[in-house]
């Protein structure tokens, strides 16, 4: 299966913008942030959070 990034999707709107619509770069920025995914920042720009470590069980003895 072929995995598109958001990058990749927004270097094809702007390759087609520059090559079918004659748009001026300024133009294309504008509609790239008119798209849904621009204003949403990735999960993966981010480290992961680090997992809390874990304590030991208490053994506990049935009396």
């Amino acid at each position: 299966m072929n995995m598109c990034t958001v990058q990749s999707i927004k270097n094809a709107i702007r390759e087609k913008c520059q090559s079918q619509h004659d748009m001026e770069s300024v133009e294309i920025d504008r509609v790239l942030q008119a798209l849904p995914f621009s204003e949403h920042k990735s999960l993966f720009d981010q480290p992961l959070m680090p997992k809390r470590p874990c304590r030991p069980r208490k053994n506990k003895k049935n009396i």
